[in-house]
């Protein structure tokens, strides 16, 4: 665990501890995590991201990842767009907001704890990627092929539809866009992110994409990128 706040590392550990985890070492420097972690080895790093030293906990996930495969679970008071879209760049399970939640830090270590299996294929298509959605008190597994649009459901949440399922989620569309594949996703509106295989067509003189039954509008400060990526489709 590598926290530099006494108390939300007590709070941290006592949470990991009645998840019946175990604590394998903790660190409060940035410059001295990467040589802790790989010592160690543990199974999972809980990853502060605002730490004293030159180096910060993103930094430190690249360099860790660079070197091993241990997985990173971020836990942060910040939430803004650049440093969602920084983290997100070094594959993190998860990312969370403090104050942790026990039940989602408990999810979010059992999930990295997965070891892959022996059979599992070198590279997931998206068609075996899946997410794990927090809507409500529950974790939602659900498949990312599977996702037709995610629209905004007020501040800071968002709906995820499928042709079975819609489910809330406490993220914003942006937030969302940075979780999901951009290759497949991307944003027609500042309330819509729409995967482009689902994209029946394109009514120009409405500017409305058709996905299923809905028709999703298309912003105008969104409309040259989405073009630009159909015509390459």
């Amino acid at each position: 665990m590598v926290e530099d706040e006494l108390l939300h590392a007590e709070h941290t550990k006592m949470s990991v501890e009645e998840a019946g985890f175990e604590v394998a070492g903790e660190c409060a420097n940035a410059d001295e995590a990467l040589n802790a972690i790989l010592k160690t080895k543990p199974d999972v790093v809980l990853m502060d991201i605002s730490l004293p030293g030159k180096h910060n906990g993103i930094t430190v996930a690249k360099a860790l990842k660079e070197k091993s495969n241990i997985p990173v679970i971020f836990t942060s008071s910040l939430k803004d767009e650049e440093t969602l879209k920084e983290a997100a760049e070094t594959a993190p399970i998860s990312y969370l907001v403090k104050p942790v939640e026990a039940d989602n830090l408990k999810a979010a270590i059992t999930l990295a704890s997965i070891k892959p299996t022996a059979e599992a294929p070198e590279q997931a298509t998206l068609e075996d990627e899946k997410l794990f959605i927090k809507s409500g008190n529950r974790l939602q597994k659900i498949k990312v092929s599977e996702i037709l649009w995610v629209e905004t459901a007020g501040d800071n949440y968002c709906k995820l539809v499928t042709a079975e399922h819609q489910l809330v989620s406490r993220h914003t569309v942006r937030q969302m866009s940075l979780l999901l594949p951009a290759e497949t996703f991307i944003q027609t509106h500042r309330a819509y992110l729409v995967n482009l295989e689902k994209i029946e067509s394109i009514h120009e003189k409405e500017q409305v994409v058709r996905v299923g039954a809905k028709d999703i509008p298309i912003g105008r400060s969104f409309k040259e990128a989405l073009y630009a990526r159909l015509k390459r489709l």
